[in-house]
């Protein structure tokens, strides 16, 4: 009788397993207060299974009905909802329990404390990396272009070291444009804007811009002023929202400003919201002429995860703006859901070049709707035949005479700079 009710147990419950399939849901998250969209919330169902709303506050995952499904981002009340129950528009709000307002100087703890921590962990989990789902959209003079790729990177307190595995682009073109048609970022690399970092360990490219761990680092006084906010949340974390604003006497280089959220009892960075001013672009043209962007804004946000044991990148944006030039960067981990690759191309001076060399495996893209696109997003990917298929090259032309002056030229001012006119005492690069 004991093995008869057995199989019937056995034979019950695999009926409701096969009964209950993956469903593929989708909703907005917005601001309960404003009803403005919220970008780049955590939507998190388990280790292998999760996303991010995308720029307009739209997410779509698949999961099982009985599913819980999470959705969380720092300064709002998390909130949960069964699978079969999740709401079209789901409203955060925001955490409203302000605990006091303090005024920190240069020589407060929390900022000294929070460097110091994080250089230990670079030093210690230097080697950690991370797989993660990568998307640049750009928009400038007659050509809209999209590019999307799997790769793999250091994660820890920065990424470094970027790998492709998969990837391919699209591209809209507005042959009727008057003027010169810039041909795409050809020859920059817009993935060194996924290196910038508060706290720098590696500082390779950025190494002459001011970033809010200076206040620890910088011989240069007063390259900034603090303010802090605390904040608790309802599982009692309390939490230092650290205003760094740029003293505007010092902006005659590239600084990094912006507001830290730090977790202040376990001393954990949470989330970077920032931005540097004063940079500079080339965009080239059909003859391959440059074109200098001055001025350009970046602005990022940045949210890290703890559950390795030290601080790591759990996803970047950023965007890159000036007049009719737009750049969006989003990098996403993929946490414990490790992928196999049949390619590994490793970024060395040009990101395009390692997406075409790294090809398309078509079957990562069907299996792995990673963030959903904006509806700008799908209009170039739907409207360019070749966004599907692996595009041969574009970027692997020789260099011409004239950019290989350019680039010496530019890599003797950087020689020169750090040799001679360096105003930082940086004591860390593991």
């Amino acid at each position: 009788m004991k093995y008869i009710l057995t199989i019937l147990v056995l034979s019950f419950s695999g009926v409701i397993l096969a009964q209950e399939k993956l469903d593929s849901l989708s909703a907005v998250v917005r601001d309960a207060d404003t009803g403005e969209p919220i970008p780049y919330a955590n939507v998190y169902v388990s280790a292998i299974c999760g996303t991010l709303s995308n720029d307009d506050g739209e997410f779509c995952l698949s999961c099982l009905p009985s599913e819980t499904i999470s959705i969380f981002c720092i300064g709002y009340q998390r909130v949960s909802y069964r699978a079969s129950n999740l709401p079209a528009v789901i409203s955060l709000r925001p955490i409203s329990t302000t605990l006091k307002e303090l005024t920190i100087s240069r020589g407060d703890g929390i900022i000294y404390q929070m460097v110091d921590k994080l250089q230990r962990e670079a030093k210690k989990h230097r080697r950690a990396a991370s797989q993660y789902f990568f998307r640049m959209a750009m928009r400038y003079p007659g050509t809209d272009e999209l590019a999307e790729a799997f790769l793999s990177a250091k994660s820890c307190v920065q990424i470094r070291d970027l790998t492709f595995h998969s990837g391919h682009r699209g591209q809209l073109r507005n042959d009727l444009l008057e003027g010169p048609s810039l041909t795409g970022l050809v020859r920059t690399n817009m993935h060194i804007f996924l290196r910038l970092s508060p706290v720098l360990v590696n500082y390779d490219i950025w190494n002459a811009t001011f970033v809010p761990a200076d206040i620890v680092f910088s011989k240069v006084k007063n390259l900034y002023e603090l303010s802090c906010v605390q904040m608790t949340e309802e599982d009692g974390t309390e939490i230092s929202k650290v205003r760094v604003t740029a003293n505007p006497t010092i902006l005659s280089q590239p600084i990094l400003d912006g507001t830290m959220y730090i977790d202040r009892k376990r001393n954990r960075l949470l989330r970077f919201d920032g931005q540097v001013h004063g940079l500079q672009v080339i965009l080239y043209d059909q003859s391959r002429e440059q074109h200098f962007i001055t001025g350009i804004d970046y602005s990022m946000h940045v949210d890290y995860r703890h559950d390795h044991g030290f601080t790591e990148i759990a996803n970047m944006s950023g965007v890159i703006s000036k007049d009719s030039v737009k750049v969006r960067l989003l990098l996403y981990n993929l946490g414990d859901k490790k992928l196999t690759f049949r390619k590994s191309v490793r970024v060395r001076d040009n990101m395009m070049s390692a997406i075409d060399e790294a090809g398309i495996d078509s079957t990562l893209w069907i299996v792995n709707n990673i963030v959903k696109r904006t509806q700008e997003e799908e209009r170039i990917a739907f409207k360019d035949s070749t966004f599907w298929s692996a595009n041969k090259s574009k970027y692997n032309t020789p260099l011409t005479e004239k950019e290989q002056r350019t680039n010496q030229y530019l890599n003797e001012a950087i020689r020169q700079l750090m040799d001679n006119a360096m105003p930082l005492r940086r004591t860390f690069k593991p």
